[in-house]
C-alpha cells in the first residue's frame, strides 16, 4: 500500500515510532583469527594473545609474550521482497580490526593481557524512498552503532593443568539513526529527517577457566551483561513555523536519553589434539532476554517516539572446527557453526533484519620467522525470514553475508 491511500490520521501513531530500533545491532563475530577459522570455538585453545577477551585464562599457556591483529571484511546483503516491490539495503561492505598483546613478566607466574575489539556494531541503510512510499514513514532508512571495546585481562596457574582468568571490558559505544518525517502531509510543507544520536562509556567484566592434561582441553568463559545509557540529541530537520494543535509543544532539537542492555554470555570448549589434527567443539549461551524494550527519553518530544518492543530471546551457538598440521611451516583450518537469531517475528524490523544461519570457515596459517600470518573466508547461510505482522513491512527477507578476514601473530 503506498502512502497516498493513508488517512493522515495515523500519522500520530507512526511518526518516529522507530527511531531508536537500531538496538544492538548484530553481534560481532569473536575478534581473533584462529576462532574465526574455527566458526568461533577458542575457549578451549586459548592459547595465543586473542584469550586476553576470548578466555583469560588461556593467558597462562604464553610462553613469551605475543602481538596479534586481525582485519575482518564483511560483504553482506539484505533483500526485501513483497507482492509489489523489491529492494535491498545499502551501504554492503564494512570492515573490523582486533589488536591483542599478551605480556609474560620474568620471574613471575602471573600473565597480562590488553585487547581493542569491536564486539557489537553494524551500518544499515535502506532505500530512503522505499521507507517513505512503502514502507509508511514507519522505519529509519539509516542506523549505525559503532563500538570500541578495550579490555585489560590476567591470568593466573593455578596448578600445572589449571588456569583462571579475569578481564575487564571498557565500552565506547555511539548510536545514530535518521527517519523521514512527513511532514508533506501534516503540515503540507516539504519533508524533514529526525536524527537520534547518542554516546556513552560503560563496563563489564569477563572470568575465564582452562584446563588441559595430555592431548585434552577444556575452557569455560563468563561474561558480564552490561547496559549503555546513551546521551545525546534528537533533532528534526525543515521543521514548520505553523504546527497542527496535537503537535503543539514539540521543539526542533532536544536532548535524549536511552538505554539498552547487552546480554550476559557463557562460552564452553572442548578440543582434542595430537602433533598432527585438532578438533574442538565450541557451545554458547547468549542471554539475549535482558532486552525487553527501549523507551526514548526526549523532553517535549518523547511522545513521537513510542517505546520500542523488542522481547528479544534467549539463544544458543554451536561450532566446531579441525586444525590440520601440513608440516612445521603450514596448516589448514575448517569448521561449521549454527547461530540462533534473538528476534522474534512479531516483533522483527527491517533495521535489524537478523534470522538463523549456518557458519562455514576455511583458512591457512603459513609460519615465518618472523611470526604467523593467516588467511580465511567465512561464509553464513541465513534463514530465510518471511514476516506476517499485519504491517507495511511484511514481506520476505533474505540475507547472505562473506567474511574475509587475514590475522599477523609475533612473539615480542
Amino acid at each position: 500500500m503506498k502512502i497516498k491511500d493513508m488517512p493522515k490520521r495515523i500519522f500520530l501513531t507512526v511518526l518516529l515510532v522507530t527511531c531508536a530500533c537500531f538496538s544492538q545491532g548484530y553481534r560481532n563475530p569473536p575478534a581473533g583469527t584462529l576462532s574465526l577459522m574455527n566458526a568461533g570455538t577458542f575457549a578451549a585453545q586459548a592459547d595465543d594473545a586473542s584469550a586476553c577477551v576470548l578466555n583469560p585464562a588461556g593467558l597462562a599457556l604464553l610462553k613469551k609474550s605475543q602481538f596479534h591483529t586481525g582485519t575482518l571484511g564483511l560483504f553482506s546483503e539484505t533483500k526485501y521482497s513483497d507482492n509489489t516491490i523489491s529492494t535491498k539495503k545499502e551501504n554492503n561492505f564494512s570492515l573490523l580490526g582486533n589488536v591483542y598483546i599478551g605480556f609474560v613478566p620474568e620471574k613471575s607466574k602471573l600473565r597480562f593481557g590488553f585487547g581493542i575489539t569491536s564486539p557489537y556494531g553494524q551500518q544499515i541503510q535502506w532505500n530512503r524512498q522505499i521507507t517513505e512510499t512503502f514502507w509508511a514513514y514507519n522505519v529509519p532508512y539509516y542506523g549505525e552503532m559503532r563500538f570500541i571495546t578495550i579490555t585489560p585481562s590476567m591470568a593466573l596457574p593455578v596448578t600445572d593443568n589449571l588456569s583462571i582468568g579475569s578481564g575487564i571490558d571498557i565500552h565506547k559505544s555511539f548510536i545514530e539513526t535518521r527517519q523521514s518525517i512527513p511532514w508533506s502531509f501534516i503540515t503540507q510543507t516539504p519533508d524533514g529527517t529526525a536524527t537520534l544520536k547518542g554516546e556513552d562509556v560503560a563496563a563489564s567484566f569477563r572470568i575465564g577457566i582452562h584446563y588441559h592434561k595430555k592431548n585434552h582441553s577444556f575452557g569455560l568463559t563468563w561474561s558480564s551483561p552490561f547496559e549503555t545509557n546513551y546521551t545525546g540529541t534528537f533533532s528534526m530537520t525543515n521543521f514548520p513555523a505553523t504546527l497542527p494543535v496535537f503537535l503543539q509543544g514539540i521543539e526542533q532539537s532536544v536532548k535524549s536519553k536511552f538505554t539498552i542492555k547487552f546480554p550476559e554470555i557463557y562460552s564452553f570448549g572442548y578440543r582434542w589434539k595430537n602433533e598432527k589434527l585438532a578438533i574442538q567443539l565450541g557451545l554458547e549461551s547468549v542471554k539475549y532476554s535482558c532486552l525487553k524494550k527501549i523507551v526514548v527519553d526526549a523532553g517535549p518530544d518523547s511522545f513521537l517516539i513510542p517505546p520500542l518492543i523488542k522481547n528479544w530471546q534467549d539463544v544458543w551457538t554451536y561450532s566446531a572446527g579441525i586444525e590440520y598440521n601440513v608440516n612445521r611451516r603450514c596448516s589448514v583450518n575448517a569448521g561449521i557453526g549454527f547461530v540462533q537469531s534473538p528476534v522474534p517475528d512479531d516483533t522483527f524490523e527491517p533495521t535489524l533484519p537478523d534470522a538463523d544461519r549456518f557458519i562455514y570457515t576455511a583458512g591457512t596459517t603459513f609460519s615465518f620467522k618472523a611470526g604467523k600470518i593467516s588467511l580465511f573466508y567465512i561464509y553464513n547461510q541465513f534463514k530465510k525470514r518471511t514476516i506476517l505482522q499485519g504491517g507495511f513491512t511484511d514481506g520476505v527477507y533474505k540475507s547472505s553475508g562473506s567474511f574475509v578476514g587475514c590475522g599477523y601473530t609475533a612473539d615480542i
